[in-house]
């Protein structure tokens, strides 16, 4: 078969797809969250959000740049991408049990930092499970499910916060993160099938 003619919506692509959507929405829930559970519930400023936030989204940009490299090695890139997405999931669900605003900072900067360790390695992985004809509609579905998840994020924080309440919706974030690590690890066990 010519490599135009081969398929390309495989499951290791819908599972890197659907990883992009649960963690999304997992972090969105944490993102959508986090305003009301500092100021309210922790009593900090919305400075503080602002701090929290930039230290986080810049820990971002330096971990893509030490997750590059780990990216071009096959073995390292999936487990990376499986931990990236664990971590992420962890950390973010951690944040739920934060007594304290330097608590909450810390935990979503290594929530950050892993979505940037592992963000390399998930394209990486992308390219090798579709075939080069087909990239644009693989990374193309990759990039639909990340934006459905940030649809589906703040729509279920805000069920989760009238149903149980700021802090336990924090915790439950953890479970579409955990769900994005399940789907990468098939992404993976398909592409070392290759």
């Amino acid at each position: 078969m010519s490599d135009g003619k081969t398929r390309w919506l495989t499951p290791g692509v819908g599972a890197v797809g659907a990883a992009s959507f649960f963690s999304d929405a997992g972090h969105e829930v944490t993102t959508s969250v986090l305003p009301a559970f500092l100021t309210g519930t922790l009593g900090a400023s919305a400075a503080a959000l602002g701090v929290i936030d930039g230290v986080s989204d810049a820990l971002i940009g330096a971990m893509k740049l030490i997750g590059g490299p780990l990216a071009n090695d096959p073995h390292r890139r999936a487990r990376s991408a499986s931990g990236g997405y664990l971590g992420t999931a962890v950390a973010t669900g951690a944040i739920g049990a934060a007594a304290t605003v330097w608590q909450v900072g810390a935990l979503r900067a290594i929530a950050w930092m892993f979505r940037g360790l592992r963000s390399p390695a998930r394209d990486a992985l992308l390219a090798s499970l579709s075939p080069t004809s087909a990239h644009g509609r693989a990374f193309g579905l990759e990039r639909a499910g990340d934006n459905l998840g940030a649809v589906a994020g703040p729509l279920l924080a805000a069920g989760l916060v009238a149903w149980v309440g700021v802090r336990p919706a924090l915790y439950l974030a953890a479970i579409p993160g955990l769900l994005a690590a399940v789907a990468i690890i098939v992404a993976a066990r398909e592409s070392r099938r290759r």
